[in-house]
């Protein structure tokens, strides 16, 4: 048995929505209450279906009836308090006794992981937020990509992506007295991409209060503890989130974030964007050979 029995948030959603509840919808919030909250970010719509005699459609309304957005998020705010209370290494342990350590077994619940994750964020991403984060990007000079730890690689992604776009960015991954030597080079009228997951850090704090004084705008693509905590403070906020799970984890959600990103700030301007490519065509050609993409 796991550290945890049961999902007391589950319980209490249960004995709130349950008179509105069906019959089915009943009979799959009760089974999921019980679930040890070890092996509930694992399970998948069809083995619970398969479980309370259901089906997944009815799993997905019944998530739906107790106030989430669907199963994904259920699992990742149900399970949380195990999230919290327990080290990665002790994580790691658990995945291995309910998934297995056969390969095959581990790419069916990546797979698995990889689909909940883009469900779940589908929920999370507002069109105006979306737009006023594209807004930004077009009207900056050079967009600054800053990535927290390892948000790094996102903000890597979305630099290369915007560069190839036709708008100049820069990247950095550098933390402290190297953050402040980097950002020296911001000039009026450009602006900050910052991506950072979820750990609360005085020193993001104090970056939104230099930027706020320097009039530099901000984008922020966190998650959902941090957008409700600094959102107010930028000019467009963009929550993403891992999976129950964490065979999905937040920084591969901030890439597809940053691809979504550059795709609409691309749809703004496709004149910029084609003459963006050609040049690099070009460039290629010219030191490769090579004109693939």
């Amino acid at each position: 048995m796991g550290a945890y029995t049961g999902s007391e948030l589950l319980r209490e959603r249960l004995r709130a929505h349950g008179r509105s509840l069906s019959r089915v919808e009943r009979t799959i919030a009760e089974y999921l209450a019980d679930v040890e909250l070890d092996e509930l970010p694992f399970l998948r719509a069809n083995q619970i279906a398969a479980a309370t005699g259901t089906s997944d459609a009815s799993v997905t309304r019944a998530a739906r009836s107790l106030g989430f957005t669907g199963l994904p998020e259920l699992k990742r705010i149900a399970s949380r308090p195990r999230r919290i209370e327990t080290s990665r290494s002790e994580r790691l342990d658990t995945q291995v006794n309910v998934v297995g350590d056969e390969a095959g077994a581990i790419a069916g619940a990546f797979h698995d992981a990889m689909r909940d994750l883009l469900e779940d964020n589908a929920q999370l991403v507002e069109a105006d937020q979306l737009e006023r984060a594209a807004a930004v990007i077009r009207d900056a000079g050079t967009v600054w990509a800053v990535g927290v730890g390892t948000s790094g690689a996102a903000a890597l992604h979305l630099a290369d992506q915007l560069a190839r776009a036709g708008h100049p960015s820069r990247w950095t991954r550098a933390a402290g007295f190297d953050l402040a030597a980097e950002l020296l080079s911001i000039r009026p009228g450009d602006a900050l991409v910052v991506f950072h997951a979820a750990r609360p850090m005085p020193e993001l704090t104090t970056l939104l209060d230099w930027a706020q004084r320097a009039d530099v705008p901000v984008v922020l693509v966190c998650g959902t503890q941090l957008a409700a905590q600094h959102g107010s403070r930028v000019s467009a906020v963009l929550p993403c989130v891992g999976t129950a799970s964490e065979l999905a984890r937040w920084t591969i959600a901030a890439v597809q974030l940053a691809e979504l990103l550059t795709a609409v700030v691309a749809a703004s301007d496709p004149a910029r964007s084609a003459a963006a490519h050609q040049r690099l065509d070009e460039l290629r050609h010219v030191l490769t050979g090579s004109e693939e993409s």
